[in-house]
């Protein structure tokens, strides 16, 4: 349970992508809902569209927000939730998605969900769900977590890359390929499944080795424990860039060795009591349909 829900004092914070078409029509219904209500909030000064009845004292900067917040409410798409994740971090506050992208698998709150998933909220009717995060390193230096995936890929040229992968220091393999790329099972789904891995349920604990266009047919995706090292070794001269969660990259020049770990803390989800992973596959990734359905 959180931990002033007893108490009536949850205190929602409320971001999100100002970009994003629709947001204001949402931010102005889950603000009337809190009105009604009086539910405590704060609002991401960032997302103030000029909208009225709002204290001045609601709104503050992200760093604010969460540290004043039970409930993180992140209004976008996917690649919204990706980013709160990181603001986020260690803080262990549980985090509510609520689409306005195109697909909005993990994101899966519908603007017209607000009232009822809100209210079973209060009525302490929901579950939480915990991914796992991956960070990598380099020399030593933790740089960025990453709910889906961490990419290392060529950076300023057309030529692939020559990768050596280890686990735990035990050789796995060598290849010359576009890059390649760590997923947590979170991420099985995105960037990873466009590459050929598999598709891995949330809760699994293990990380998708995936190459990127390898120049090989006797190295495929690998599926690890999540409790080891992955070593990347980078052997060519090109220049190579890290990417975590398609966020900020960094350039590196090779050959380098980049590390990748199970991050101390997970990223804490709200759901629906009714949520089901493999029901958001069938939505979401149409996973199961038949194309043959209307064909003779």
């Amino acid at each position: 349970m959180l931990r002033n829900l007893k108490k009536n004092r949850l205190i929602f914070g409320i971001t999100g992508n100002n970009r994003k078409k629709g947001i204001n029509q949402v931010l102005k219904s889950i603000i009337r809902y809190f009105d009604s209500r009086n539910v405590g909030y704060c609002m991401d000064k960032k997302l103030d569209f000029g909208l009225t009845g709002i204290s001045t004292k609601n709104k503050v900067d992200e760093k604010e927000l969460i540290k004043k917040s039970d409930i993180v409410i992140s209004i976008g798409g996917d690649g919204t939730l990706l980013n709160i994740s990181r603001i986020i971090g260690s803080s262990k506050i549980p985090v509510i998605g609520i689409n306005l992208g195109t697909l909005g698998f993990m994101a899966d709150i519908m603007p017209d969900q607000i009232p009822e998933f809100f209210d079973d909220i209060l009525n302490g009717n929901y579950k939480i769900i915990e991914l796992c995060l991956a960070e990598y390193s380099l020399d030593g230096k933790v740089h960025y977590n990453a709910l889906n995936e961490i990419v290392i890929d060529k950076s300023d040229s057309i030529k692939m890359i020559d990768l050596e992968i280890y686990y735990n220091n035990d050789f796995v393999g060598r290849f010359y390929a576009d890059g390649v790329l760590i997923s947590t099972p979170t991420g099985s789904t995105g960037y990873s499944l466009s590459a050929g891995g598999p598709i891995v349920t949330p809760f699994s604990e293990v990380f998708i080795i995936t190459p990127i266009c390898p120049h090989s047919l006797n190295f495929r995706p690998v599926i690890v424990p999540d409790n080891g090292n992955i070593e990347i070794r980078t052997l060519s001269r090109e220049k190579i860039r890290v990417t975590p969660d398609g966020y900020k990259s960094n350039i590196w020049k090779s050959p380098v060795a980049i590390s990748i770990r199970k991050a101390k803390h997970k990223l804490k989800v709200i759901k629906s009591t009714k949520w089901s992973y493999f029901d958001t596959l069938n939505r979401k990734l149409l996973w199961g349909e038949d194309i043959r359905k209307g064909k003779r």
